[in-house]
């Protein structure tokens, strides 16, 4: 009898890995159709105003195809909303300007939107919300975003000349920088756009335009991102 209670004692040890040396087991949880995994996310640009200028951030939201009703909750907005025709018509009776804006910037960056219906205004672009806008805007990448090297930065300014600098920070220095010209330059609003590369690691995006006088950093706007490998 004791012979045998030994015996059951050493199947059950070896069942739970007793004295292993090794990587600890993991446990899964099945169903009865399968494996449970966690669900994947995805991350979102939205354009929040702070300080009464729009800044574009980065989250990450459940995975869906519906990407534009998935922005709108990032912002706390919880409403139905349908998208016809290039109009995005947000279910809200009441919105401040403030938020007007952040639903029409967050809402436009997708191809398919380029007007929104919202408290009962109709036909909303960007252009109407113009005071929100600082004088560089970088919209990509976007704050707490994971870029890999190289990297495209891009946005829309209105600065003399058209003339602007695009840089990368790290622990205070310069590791990368370009001097861009946009589009259009002030009192016009252009576009522009660049390629920066960089080692793997925190840093900053920075853009500025330089002072006709002394070269001195005007209108900067400073982005934390992350590159990865």
């Amino acid at each position: 009898m004791r012979l045998r209670l030994f015996f059951l004692g050493v199947l059950a040890c070896l069942a739970a890995g007793c004295g292993s040396s090794g990587t600890a087991t993991t446990t899964v949880t099945t169903t009865t159709t399968g494996t449970t995994t966690a669900p994947s996310t995805m991350a979102l640009t939205v354009f929040e105003v702070d300080n009464g200028l729009l800044r574009p951030r980065i989250t990450k939201v459940p995975r869906t195809p519906a990407v534009a009703g998935a922005a709108l909750a990032a912002l706390g907005i919880n409403t139905s909303l349908s998208i016809g025709d290039g109009t995005a018509t947000v279910a809200l009776d009441r919105a401040t300007q403030d938020e007007q804006a952040e639903i029409v910037y967050t809402l436009t960056q997708f191809p398919t939107v380029k007007r929104v219906d919202v408290a009962g205004r109709k036909g909303l672009t960007r252009d109407d919300f113009a005071r929100y806008v600082p004088p560089i805007l970088i919209e990509s990448p976007a704050a707490g975003a994971e870029v890999s090297s190289p990297f495209r930065v891009s946005g829309t300014a209105s600065v003399f000349e058209a003339t602007l600098v695009v840089q990368l920070v790290r622990d205070g220095k310069v590791v990368a920088k370009r001097t861009v010209t946009a589009s259009e330059g002030a009192p016009g609003r252009g576009s522009f756009e660049t390629t920066l590369r960089a080692t793997p690691g925190e840093a900053t995006v920075s853009a500025f335009a330089p002072s006709a006088a002394d070269g001195s950093p005007q209108h900067q706007v400073d982005v934390a991102v992350t590159v990865v490998p």
